[in-house]
């Protein structure tokens, strides 16, 4: 491109040259009679009009300047992405909670539930010793606990909290009011077993009996069965009751009016301990089993 326009230019001069030398000699050349007679006189400024104007003529044909210009575009706007300064989200690997174990007890001796929370209410089952049912409610004074029945899902009982020992949160359990009480029955105890005693050289299963009805209690008979056989089991009658401190006894109480609380005892050859043993107890209103009698029947494992 830039070639091509200094031709153009040479070009030009050289045409404008031209121009001014035959300009020059036409000035020189003498006027003739009709040129000084006939013609009027160039104006002032004739000769740099044509000049121009010859110029302009030859301009017409070719530009002056003819080098292309490329129109550069505009450079792309940048754009500009800032690096990221957030501190990057950890999320933690999804884990399943685990689900609070319900509230229970356990049961350190083997012990009675009760449709309400204290003897004066019916017995509906013996919680054995080591088991661990599961407390719903509890009283308003923390005593007795409202669990559900091992083995029975849709039953619950009361058990005394002496030989039931909360395990985890309790804090939580509703507070149950106690049921109304039954009226109590003429002749009605509830049992509970206490220990094994022996060799004596004989051995006894101590049981507490508890008189929850309104007639006095005043003498009672053990008759044991050994499922599992081979403890001699001995069938025993009293007409008092006795507290006992290993093989002896330390007190001894005749009767049990309503609410008292004593001891009585079935005896055996040979140790029974771990034999699945059933103990009948027949207790009446007079001594030598006269009056009014009432027995009851306790199965459990020594």
């Amino acid at each position: 491109m830039s070639g091509l326009s200094n031709q153009n230019r040479n070009y030009q001069f050289v045409l404008i040259g031209c121009t001014l030398i035959l300009l020059s000699l036409a000035c020189n050349l003498p006027l003739t009679a009709s040129q000084s007679t006939g013609d009027q006189e160039k104006p002032a400024g004739f000769v740099e009009t044509s000049i121009a104007e010859t110029i302009a003529v030859i301009g017409q044909g070719e530009p002056v300047d003819t080098e292309e210009k490329t129109v550069q575009p505009d450079p792309p706007t940048a754009t500009f992405t800032p690096e990221s300064t957030d501190t990057p989200t950890l999320t933690p690997t999804a884990t399943g909670t685990p689900t609070p174990e319900a509230p229970k007890v356990h049961i350190s001796e083997n012990t009675n539930c009760r449709t309400g929370p204290g003897i004066i209410y019916d017995w509906l089952v013996t919680v054995q010793k080591g088991e661990e049912p599961e407390a719903v409610a509890k009283d308003p004074l923390e005593e007795y606990w409202y669990i559900r029945r091992p083995g029975q899902e849709g039953s619950f009982c009361w058990v005394w909290g002496k030989y039931a020992t909360p395990v985890g949160d309790t804090a939580s359990l509703p507070v149950f009011t106690p049921p109304p009480t039954a009226t109590p029955a003429p002749m009605a105890y509830s049992i509970k077993y206490i220990s094994l005693i022996g060799p004596c050289p004989s051995y006894a299963l101590m049981y507490q009996i508890t008189n929850i009805g309104v007639f006095t209690l005043e003498s009672w008979k053990t008759t044991m069965t050994d499922h599992t056989g081979g403890s001699n089991p001995m069938s025993t009658d009293h007409d008092s009751f006795a507290e006992y401190s290993g093989c002896n006894p330390v007190n001894q109480q005749v009767d049990l009016t309503t609410g008292e609380s004593y001891y009585l005892l079935a005896i055996f050859g040979n140790n029974p301990q771990g034999h699945d043993i059933t103990t009948k107890i027949k207790i009446c209103t007079e001594d030598g089993l006269g009056g009014e009698c009432l027995v009851k029947t306790f199965r459990h494992t020594p």
